[in-house]
């Protein structure tokens, strides 16, 4: 017999996560590859930085940031150009990704993404834009 139980936690989202993961991975012909890249102060102290991975042919960006005191320095365009070279010496053929209304939109247009998908409302009122473009 089962239960039925409440479970709002990290632990059980993670673990579900793990366990599609693994289940995905059996029927997939293709591994994640990370890649990530940043920009620290002399301080080290991290000023920007971009991740994603390569899954077969595409490259999947999760997080680029950039530091409000660092920001219109031109780093992000350097950790996405490196992001994007990197992913295409590792087969990539294209990239995708998602932001909101309020990010970075017209940063992704200018470097060639297009959004292919949009949900508005989101999660209210906003908009959020899945984006790719051929490497």
């Amino acid at each position: 017999m089962y239960q039925l139980k409440s479970d709002n936690s990290d632990a059980l989202s993670s673990t579900l996560r793990n366990k599609i993961v693994d289940f995905n991975a059996k029927h997939f012909d293709a591994q994640r590859v990370p890649l990530g890249y940043k920009f620290v102060d002399n301080n080290n102290e991290l000023m920007a930085g971009i991740s994603g991975c390569v899954f077969g042919n595409w490259l999947i960006i999760n997080w680029l940031w950039c530091s409000e005191i660092a920001r219109n320095e031109g780093l992000a365009g350097q950790l996405l150009t490196e992001l994007e070279q990197a992913a295409t010496l590792l087969g990539a053929k294209k990239a995708q990704l998602d932001t909101l209304d309020f990010q970075a939109k017209p940063f992704y247009e200018k470097r060639g993404y297009s959004v292919k998908y949009q949900l508005d409302n989101y999660p209210l009122c906003g908009t959020r834009y899945f984006m790719e473009k051929p490497l």
